[in-house]
């Protein structure tokens, strides 16, 4: 098990959020549903290309968008917890390579406008090993000790998209 220190840039929003990482209230998924903190950035990110929203499944906490390039598809989720993100190359089969984030040396133009824009709205693009950090947290659909960042920020399944 990880120590605190370990989860500090993260902790304090994800206990913010669920009040509890023994009892977690999930009573402000709908809320941040409800409110589409996102909906100025993505109306900025239509200008750019296509995107369409993904409608959320019942164990997401993150808003999910597929953006549509000239022969390219990636995925956006915008986690409800905090300003966390993922931005995805997809693929038959995703692996870590395919997230974007900050410092990634292969981006192409369309990757780099979007990340400004992320990065403008105050977005933080998550990688794989900060997603992969584990988390003492009690979930409905993860073992306590298989609970890693990306179900605290994104989705309640225990498999992760690049393990798939």
């Amino acid at each position: 098990m990880l120590e605190t220190r370990d989860l500090s840039p993260y902790q304090d929003m994800i206990e913010g959020a669920y009040k509890s990482l023994v009892h977690p209230d999930f009573s402000f998924v709908k809320k941040v549903f409800n409110a589409r903190p996102y909906d100025p950035l993505i109306k900025r990110l239509r200008d750019y290309g296509v995107v369409e929203e993904l409608v959320e499944a019942e164990d997401d906490v993150c808003f999910s968008y597929l953006l549509k390039g000239q022969s390219s598809l990636w995925r956006l989720d915008l986690s409800v917890v905090g300003p966390f993100g993922l931005f995805i190359r997809l693929k038959a089969k995703v692996g870590s390579s395919d997230f974007i984030h900050p410092g990634k040396g292969d981006i192409t133009g369309y990757e780099a406008k979007v990340l400004g824009l992320l990065q403008s709205a105050g977005i933080k693009l998550l990688t794989t090993d900060e997603l992969n950090q584990r988390i003492p947290m009690t979930l409905y659909n993860t073992a306590k000790n298989k609970v890693r960042l990306y179900q605290a920020l994104f989705c309640d399944r225990e498999a992760q998209p690049w393990e798939a």
